[in-house]
């Protein structure tokens, strides 16, 4: 069955999303009170999920950046076409690296559709690497910038973060550079 990605407010995808989010962060990265309900910034942001039929099968949030990108102002990028995408999982049942590969070319495309010109993202150096893997079979930038502390939330502060970023490319251009 083929994957569907969309922005939704669907609540029957929302909640399916929530759900798995939750899931997926206590199992893989071990936070095992991790709480995948709606936050303010899902209310505010964008959720981009991909589905099969009736099954949300993975999901990220796409917001704008500018309250992260105000902590971190060496970056230099412009927060008002800026964005974060956070909360990203998949279903670890059918996660595979061209299912991810795709999704990133779908946050790109959406979030350009959305008027973002860069997409900035905190986590784990190994995800980091996974997303910059991703972007570069996309034919898209993807830069590594640094080591942060003390800027995550109280339920990840035990965890690394790593601050990435990327120039998002329209969608033919990203076509033209993958070809």
């Amino acid at each position: 069955m083929q994957v569907i990605y969309e922005l939704s407010t669907e609540p029957k995808f929302l909640s399916q999303y929530y759900e798995l989010r939750e899931k997926c962060y206590r199992v893989d990265l071990k936070l095992a009170t991790f709480d995948g309900s709606e936050e303010q910034q899902d209310r505010t942001g964008h959720i981009l999920i991909a589905r099969r039929g009736g099954t949300c099968i993975g999901g990220a949030r796409i917001h704008n950046a500018a309250s992260l990108l105000d902590t971190i102002p060496e970056l230099e990028l412009p927060s008002e076409n800026s964005c974060v995408w956070e909360r990203f999982c998949v279903d670890p049942k059918i996660r595979s690296t061209e299912l991810a590969r795709d999704f990133c070319s779908q946050l790109i495309t959406h979030s350009r559709r959305l008027g973002f010109e860069y997409a900035v993202t905190l986590s784990s150096l190994l995800n980091a690497r996974a997303y910059r893997q991703w972007h570069s079979a996309l034919g898209v930038e993807f830069t590594i910038s640094k080591k942060l502390h003390g800027i995550a939330a109280p339920q990840f502060a035990g965890l690394e973060h790593y601050l990435s970023f990327s120039t998002l490319q329209p969608e033919n251009q990203m076509l033209q550079m993958a070809a």
